[in-house]
């Protein structure tokens, strides 16, 4: 069994350090957004163990800026609890409170080794595949529309 907890963005780091900047361009794990007040960052705990997190601002999509929306930033699992349902289970929790907060739309700059995990949840790519210039990482933005 595992256990969905809103965490504060420090503790975010640890698994944001060696997951999303392990091998990458940037050690940078503090993200502009992380404090303000309506920044949500979520976490999934495995026997106590943070193994899943996911950070939510209120930002909306520049391609579509007639729709409120929130961006994940920062989704990142443990790779011994990928495949278990945990982010799925992550990221469907932050879609729902996303939606509870009033957006119609979830969008993310994804990195293109997770876009099959995304679409599989009903997110569609837009645009050109690019280079983060943070990560150093081929990238697509997704984006979900809630209803």
């Amino acid at each position: 069994m595992f256990e969905i907890a809103e965490l504060t963005p420090a503790e975010t780091h640890p698994l944001r350090r060696s997951l999303l900047r392990d091998g990458t361009a940037s050690d940078q794990v503090a993200f502009d957004g992380d404090d303000l007040p309506n920044t949500l960052h979520l976490g999934v705990r495995v026997q106590g163990d943070l193994v899943a997190i996911s950070s939510w601002m209120q930002v909306r999509y520049p391609d579509l800026p007639e729709h409120p929306a929130h961006q994940l930033r920062g989704m990142a699992t443990a790779a011994a609890h990928r495949g278990t349902g945990v982010s799925a289970a992550l990221l469907a929790e932050g879609v729902r409170r996303c939606a509870a907060a009033g957006s119609t739309v979830v969008w993310a700059r994804a990195r293109v080794a997770a876009l099959g995990f995304y679409e599989r949840h009903d997110f569609e790519p837009r645009g050109v595949e690019y280079v983060d210039i943070t990560t150093g990482l081929a990238h697509r933005d997704i984006v979900r529309f809630l209803p």
